[in-house]
């Protein structure tokens, strides 16, 4: 999808982020649209955890600029991080709870999200009770009921066994392509193959920003950012 051809959602102007004392990230800049995937690439420690979380507002940057059109929901690689409740209604009622909705208009929108994302027969369970992957779904589906603009996901897989992360990149792969913009860090290209934009960071900054057409034709971006050039890359040179 073309930056071009959209509104943009979400603009970074030269941020800079400090943490106990030195540089995480160093004049980022970029631009998200609307409906638009990017995948946020980079090796452990290289900031993209710090970046979701200024663009969220969890975290303050020390200069620049940070614009956004609309609202965000964010899903952690911990799932704990952002579920409060004791059952899985309670954590899908929580985020709806600031959007002054009456009681009838909650109750449809918790259902209407639990039967898109398969809750409904879970609803009532005790959240401790769920598996990784069922906990992770659920976060997904908290994070959404608000009908944010943009999706931060922060290496939401990580935690995941191998039938969990088939689920969740399922459930990830149906957001795509829907009219919200998603930002997903990862240092696992594999999970992100399909999505529109790939943005690598490397020593405190941005390395590259395109598509996957670019990326194949500049591999070696991933040797500047520590990484291990992916095998679907390497398979298409």
């Amino acid at each position: 999808m073309s930056r071009e051809s959209c509104d943009i959602l979400l603009s970074l102007e030269a941020v800079t982020v400090h943490a106990d004392g030195r540089k995480i990230l160093e004049s980022f800049s970029l631009d998200v649209s609307k409906a638009e995937s990017v995948a946020l690439l980079g090796r452990n420690g290289s900031g993209k955890t710090t970046l979701l979380r200024t663009i969220a507002g969890l975290k303050r940057f020390s200069s620049g600029k940070i614009t956004l059109d609309g609202g965000i929901g964010m899903v952690f690689q911990n799932p704990e991080s952002a579920l409060f409740g004791a059952t899985v209604e309670e954590n899908l009622a929580f985020p709806l709870q600031s959007l002054q909705l009456d009681r009838n208009r909650i109750f449809e929108r918790i259902q209407q999200s639990a039967r898109k994302f398969g809750l409904t027969e879970i609803l009532d369970r005790d959240i401790l009770t769920l598996s990784g992957g069922q906990r992770q779904l659920v976060s997904i589906a908290a994070a959404l009921i608000s009908e944010p603009t943009i999706l931060l996901l922060d290496e939401p897989l990580s935690m995941m066994d191998r039938q969990d992360r088939e689920s969740i990149l399922q459930t990830v792969s149906e957001i795509v392509g829907s009219e919200t913009s998603v930002l997903f860090a990862t240092n696992r290209f594999s999970e992100v193959v399909g999505f529109d934009r790939f943005v690598i960071i490397g020593n405190r900054r941005k390395l590259f920003d395109g598509g996957i057409e670019e990326l194949k034709r500049t591999p070696s971006v991933f040797y500047e950012a520590g990484m291990s050039v992916p095998f679907e890359i390497v398979q298409s040179c």
